[in-house]
């Protein structure tokens, strides 16, 4: 399958993407490898000044407006809870949203805003206002598609890299709307008890990023969610694990997908359980959603080193998104 090129400018990111080593399961069932959460002391700059040295250079294909939502990210304890109500809220405005008929008064009762973003004319960005911005991440919906994909980066401070690359992959598929947070998952919210984050989207139900999802989920059926994610080697010697967060072994969906990244990436990319015990996404609450609603869901991890290959090199880019993005819309 062939998607459109698009030509991208360039920003700069400090510091290595070593940081960005995405713990997926914070209480992992029987078989995968429990990790705690980062120190915070040690948390990394995510974009650097100006007058920073350069680390990398990072093509993106993120829009000014959008990766503006992710400013002050890091601050402790920038999170909030929404309520039950708003929850419900947000569930049903998304879907409204994606099937074209959102009232915007509704928006603003959640705290959000919706403004056109210039580098893409087709789309409508959905953003916290101002001066209420809590942490309940950003989202971008193209307007009048019919496709059913739904690209989401929920860790795009710890997994660093994964922003640009879900951006790119958003554009190159089409896909009917991109999904991120704009906080840290640890840094932003205190631990609970059981040592979870609420601030951590992918493993938080009571989230406005979770029930956005939902609402897509509603409105788009059946719906396919793809999930960009990041490790590092050490923990896992591959270049990616491919999973659908379900413990059975031989889905086609996951085969799919690491035989065409592999023939980018060349071998070793991971099928889970199939070839490694970690990084499954067993407990990544938006794949247990999708999979009871009929769609599918594929999480992605990708190793430091894939992330920064792939950030400096716009041809292993483009062929590596191109490959995944095949994948998860072939029937």
């Amino acid at each position: 399958m062939n998607f459109r090129s698009v030509r991208i400018p360039s920003l700069i990111v400090g510091t290595a993407l070593v940081a960005g080593a995405c713990r997926c399961s914070p209480t992992p069932p029987r078989g995968e490898v429990k990790t705690a959460a980062p120190k915070i002391e040690e948390e990394p700059v995510v974009m650097a000044k100006q007058d920073d040295p350069p680390d990398l250079e990072v093509p993106t294909e993120c829009p000014a407006a959008l990766a503006q939502t992710r400013r002050h990210g890091t601050r402790p304890n920038a999170y909030v809870i929404p309520s039950v109500d708003e929850l419900r809220q947000g569930r049903a405005w998304m879907a409204q949203l994606l099937a074209g008929d959102a009232r915007m008064d509704a928006a603003h009762r959640l705290g959000f805003e919706t403004v056109p973003l210039e580098e893409w004319p087709d789309t409508v960005l959905v953003r916290e206002v101002g001066d209420r911005r809590r942490g309940g991440g950003a989202y971008v919906v193209r307007k009048g598609s019919a496709s059913s994909l739904l690209v989401q980066a929920p860790h795009t401070f710890y997994d660093q890299g994964t922003f640009p690359l879900a951006c790119e992959l958003f554009q190159r598929t089409r896909a009917r709307a991109l999904f991120i947070n704009t906080v840290h998952r640890y840094r932003a919210s205190p631990a609970a008890e059981d040592g979870s984050h609420p601030s951590d989207v992918a493993h938080a139900a009571n989230s406005i990023f979770h029930a956005f999802t939902e609402g897509a989920v509603d409105a788009i059926t059946p719906i396919s969610v793809v999930q960009l994610h990041g490790f590092v080697e050490r923990n896992v010697p591959a270049h990616a694990v491919v999973s659908t967060g379900e413990k059975q072994a031989g889905g086609p969906l996951v085969a799919k997908t690491a035989r065409a990244l592999e023939g980018v990436l060349g071998p070793r990319v991971f099928r889970y359980p199939e070839d490694t015990r970690e990084l499954g996404a067993l407990t990544n609450v938006q794949g247990i959603l999708v999979r009871r609603a009929g769609g599918r869901f594929l999480h992605v991890e990708m190793a430091e080193a894939t992330r920064r290959d792939l950030l400096r090199d716009a041809s292993l880019r483009a062929k590596t998104l191109d490959a995944l993005g095949a994948s998860v819309m072939a029937p």
